[in-house]
């Protein structure tokens, strides 16, 4: 799961993105809203909710972000609670789903992956179209595969991804091939994704090993 450094990375940015226009997003709800407890305190709730929310948010990723050796077995519940703290006292924010990828990717660590595909489908159930149920689209599929069901996989990648993710989407289908045993095919998604991978100034050096991996076995299938 080494790719979840760079998508956590996406989800701080989503976190300040929220915290600048949140607000914003929830003017419709105001209008009901105002009726009842008028718009000083609806406004003051709702800053009070996002504050703390963003506080939790701050302490896991500050635990998330040391090094797995330091990770103790301590320190891993906390991230647990934390993140179900976010998912369950914090519904009516994005942080919510925060908590919920950051829960499927400890399910994932610990190869519970039908743990970590239950939270993956609730976040992308709850999120907006958008990055939030993007990331956890992708990362679906990749559960998907872990669990052998690189078709259910498959039928998880859109036609047109979002550039933005056009190269996670497109590895991802070329794994769900590879799973597959369709080959040819996954190379084709693997070159495909190197490509969208360095249009957009990502590392694709793990891309590159993937494309000689399976030229490699290519060529000596066609010695043999």
């Amino acid at each position: 799961m080494n790719e979840f450094k760079t998508e956590e990375e996406q989800v701080e940015a989503l976190k300040k993105w929220w915290s600048e226009n949140g607000t914003s997003l929830l003017l419709s709800v105001v209008v009901v809203a105002g009726g009842w407890f008028g718009w000083n305190t609806y406004q003051d709730n709702v800053r009070m909710t996002g504050e703390a929310a963003s506080a939790v948010y701050s302490q896991l990723v500050e635990k998330a972000a040391q090094p797995v050796a330091s990770q103790t077995d301590a320190v891993k519940a906390e991230m647990i609670d934390l993140a179900e703290k976010l998912k369950n006292e914090y519904d009516s924010t994005v942080y919510s789903q925060f908590g919920g990828l950051f829960l499927a990717r400890f399910a994932a660590d610990n190869g519970d992956f039908d743990s970590a595909a239950a939270e993956l489908k609730a976040v992308i159930a709850a999120a907006e179209e958008g990055p939030v149920k993007l990331t956890a689209t992708v990362r679906l599929a990749k559960i998907m595969i872990q669990l052998d069901k690189a078709d259910e996989a498959l039928a998880l990648i859109p036609a047109q991804p979002d550039a933005s993710y056009a190269a996670q989407f497109a590895e991802v289908k070329g794994d769900a091939l590879f799973r597959k045993g369709d080959n040819a095919a996954a190379r084709k998604a693997y070159v495909e994704a190197q490509a969208a991978a360095q249009e957009a100034g990502m590392n694709t050096q793990l891309l590159q090993r993937k494309i000689d991996s399976l030229t490699s076995a290519e060529l000596v299938a066609e010695e043999s």
